[in-house]
């Protein structure tokens, strides 16, 4: 008996070894890890304006291009919006990266501009991946103070905590 249990895990360590694929499997996941739903003096985006803005944070080993996601303030909204497919340069996230959001209802102002806007009053937000119905990752909020994010204590962590200097595109430091 003591035989047959170490072919079976010797079986199974070679099939575990004996991964003839090339392209390097994404070890990890893709979080929202912080965000601003009210943004009055805190960070300005690349146009100088204090926008509302969620925070992607890619704790893979490979790249990920959230173009043809969808993002949404509302987990019943029937047409979420679609981030831009066709510019991944600017919707890749690098292995252990960061990218920021605008939740600025303004898509004309580039790919990162999302066409959504946070309440201060405490909402949802949604990333789905690009098939529109699987969930990447989620949240619920109550309402926000100005110019405090709440982000994961952790980058990628279970735990959340308000932050008084928020980090948007940068590791979460209490």
């Amino acid at each position: 008996m003591k035989y047959v249990i170490m072919l079976g895990l010797v079986t199974l360590l070679l099939i575990h070894c004996d991964d003839s694929s090339t392209e390097p499997e994404a070890v990890g996941q893709l979080f929202i890890n912080e965000f601003l739903a009210s943004n009055d003096s805190s960070s300005s985006d690349e146009f100088g304006d204090f926008d509302d803005w969620v925070e992607l944070y890619n704790e893979t080993n490979a790249t990920i291009d959230i173009g043809g996601m969808y993002i949404s303030d509302d987990p019943l909204d029937p047409n979420p919006w679609q981030i831009p497919l066709s510019l991944s340069q600017l919707t890749s996230i690098p292995a252990g990266g960061f990218l920021v959001l605008w939740c600025d209802e303004e898509p004309e102002q580039g790919p990162l501009h999302v066409d959504i806007k946070l309440s201060a009053n405490g909402e949802s937000i949604v990333l789905w991946e690009a098939d529109k119905t699987t969930v990447v990752d989620s949240l619920s909020f109550r309402a926000q103070i100005s110019d405090i994010s709440w982000g994961r204590s952790v980058d990628g962590g279970d735990y959340w905590q308000s932050f008084s200097d928020p980090t948007p595109g940068t590791t979460n430091t209490p």
